[in-house]
């Protein structure tokens, strides 16, 4: 029996039902796809059962109101949203190629409270010499940016680097930036021998449970054996962090340049040592190779090894390597 790869590619399977795929799971109805599509509800159904012969196995799971992807048929649709955004990005090319334009796109998923030195210093010298070049920045939660990498909908990511990586990403370390507790400089616990049970009784401002670190922010309480505070205020966002730490007693847990950036704020002798401390770049393992993504990253590096000789970044283990870091299971 030929395996389902040899059956992706024997021909059968098109570029429209890839399409089909993408339509009939964001509308979750065939009627919904087939209006968006412009094609009858028959012809959505024919083409379904189509796709599914010739791969061999179902990807919807058809109801009374409507069809939600089976357990193949997520990874289908993950999979033909990276081919159709490749093919998109492959049609602008010659596109600009046709025209003779020098034009060039780099998408770089972000979490500016992470890298808020790093990478406007990047764009701004990239820019010097390549003005032509689109940088577009999305912030989202490391979940949301690690999904829409796998879909090439990002070029890149640039961020913490999780302790588990996936052998389908690669891995760039640049440096070192751990968490710590921050709080204003006016704040009655600054520069006391302190642990994270004395703080208990204060406000504190953490990430969302959305955020991919927020269970590793919890288990610093677990290791001391407490319960998450009770004043709690969850925020991911560093515009409304700074000025509600400003203004009260509160802990915030944020990287350690940011807070020896800001003149109103100041650490405490506690690091949150159960969230990863490397910053890095990912980018997906077999992408296609882009010259002008590939002159960003060298940017984003040699800015990188400047920044980690700062006092702010500075550390014994000798950040800013930028060694491309071998990719382990997840």
């Amino acid at each position: 029996m030929a395996s389902i790869v040899s059956r992706l590619l024997d021909g059968r399977v098109r570029m429209r039902h890839f399409v089909l795929v993408q339509a009939v799971a964001e509308h979750g109805t065939l009627s919904g796809a087939a209006a968006e599509l412009g094609v009858t509800q028959p012809y959505v159904t024919r083409s379904l059962q189509e796709l599914e012969a010739a791969i061999g196995t179902v990807l919807f799971d058809r109801g009374p109101r409507g069809v939600t992807p089976t357990p193949q048929g997520q990874i289908f649709v993950e999979y033909a949203a990276a081919v159709l955004n490749t093919m998109r990005q492959a049609g602008e090319r010659l596109d600009d190629f046709a025209l003779g334009a020098s034009t060039g796109l780099v998408r770089v998923g972000v979490n500016l409270a992470t890298v808020h030195m790093l990478l406007p210093e990047a764009i701004l010298r990239f820019k010097e010499t390549a003005s032509w070049v689109t940088i577009s920045l999305v912030e989202e939660y490391q979940n949301a940016l690690r999904a829409m990498l796998s879909r090439n909908e990002l070029d890149m990511l640039v961020g913490r680097i999780p302790t588990e990586r996936s052998s389908e990403n690669q891995y760039l370390r640049l440096y070192e930036d751990p968490l710590v507790l921050a709080v204003r400089k006016e704040h009655p616990m600054l520069g006391r021998d302190v642990g994270v049970p004395d703080l208990m009784d204060l406000p504190w401002i953490v990430p969302g449970y959305s955020s991919v670190f927020r269970s590793e922010i919890d288990g610093l309480f677990l290791v001391h054996g407490l319960s998450q505070p009770r004043n709690l205020i969850e925020s991911s966002t560093i515009t409304a962090t700074r000025p509600i730490l400003r203004r009260i007693d509160a802990v915030a847990v944020l990287p350690r340049s940011l807070v020896l950036a800001d003149p109103a704020l100041a650490p405490l002798s506690v690091t949150v040592d159960t969230v990863p401390r490397e910053i890095g770049i990912t980018i997906r393992g077999g992408a296609v190779e882009d010259p002008v993504l590939t002159d960003f990253i060298a940017c984003v590096v040699t800015v990188a090894r400047e920044l980690s000789e700062q006092p702010q970044l500075s550390s014994d283990r000798n950040p800013a390597d930028a060694a491309e870091t071998s990719p382990k299971q997840s």
